[in-house]
């Protein structure tokens, strides 16, 4: 077993720890959002409102 072998098992879990832990991160803020759909649904609201200001003000 040379060099090569151990630098690529490394990579492997260097890869695979990042798929889980962004996986992980994902799950996290799901549930953050759907314990909150109130301040959820409101940030969306402020947003698009934003956005619907800045068409307006355009015309």
């Amino acid at each position: 077993m040379d060099w090569t072998f151990w630098a690529g098992l490394v990579g492997i879990a260097a890869l695979w720890g990042v798929t889980q832990w962004a996986f992980s991160s994902r799950r996290m803020a799901e549930r953050r959002r759907a314990r909150e759909p109130e301040s959820a649904d409101a940030a969306t609201n402020l947003d698009r409102d934003k956005a619907q200001a800045d068409v307006w003000r355009g015309l």
